[in-house]
């Protein structure tokens, strides 16, 4: 029940990131969602942009997402969405926050580039345990409204005091 919850919010995760971006070019088939499915053009946007992987052309929509996992397609959303539009005020953190020890690599660099900027906090559970575990759909909700809120908030130019 949990998982299925988890992989429906993750559907329209994927269909909100779709639609934030333009019509998907398909680099190959995704062989594991049905041509008819109403998700499709989704999951093609997401994996054709590079903000999610489809190894070997299988998406795994029914896989649990890990918070490395999380980390990473947050981290390839904002830096794909502010390659289309320069932000106003970029306002980087004045101390970086701690990163989890096994964080390596993309990894890494992703949950720095998101807690430099702002986009999230540095208490974020995204930084917390090994990073293995599972994302719950309330996690997955805050994580998205933190990015998207910080996003826009990049868009206002900062007003006189």
């Amino acid at each position: 029940m949990f998982q299925k919850t988890l992989s429906k919010v993750a559907c329209a995760a994927g269909a909100i990131f779709a639609a934030c971006v333009s019509t998907p070019v398909l680099a190959g088939p995704i062989k594991d969602v049905p041509a008819g499915s109403k998700i499709l053009p989704a999951v093609a946007s997401v994996t054709s942009k590079k903000l999610m992987d489809a190894p070997g052309g299988k998406f795994n929509g029914d896989k649990p997402v890990t918070r490395y996992e999380l980390a990473v397609t947050l981290d390839r959303l904002v830096k794909y969405i502010e390659n289309g539009r320069k932000p106003m005020h970029p306002t980087k953190r004045q101390h970086s926050a701690k990163l989890p020890a096994g964080a390596t690599g993309e990894v890494r660099r992703a949950l720095k580039h998101l807690t430099d900027y702002n986009f999230i906090a540095p208490d974020s559970f995204l930084l917390k345990g090994k990073g293995t575990e599972q994302v719950t759909a309330k996690q997955l909700t805050a994580a998205i409204s933190a990015v998207t809120i910080r996003l826009s908030d990049r868009a206002i130019a900062p007003q006189p005091d």
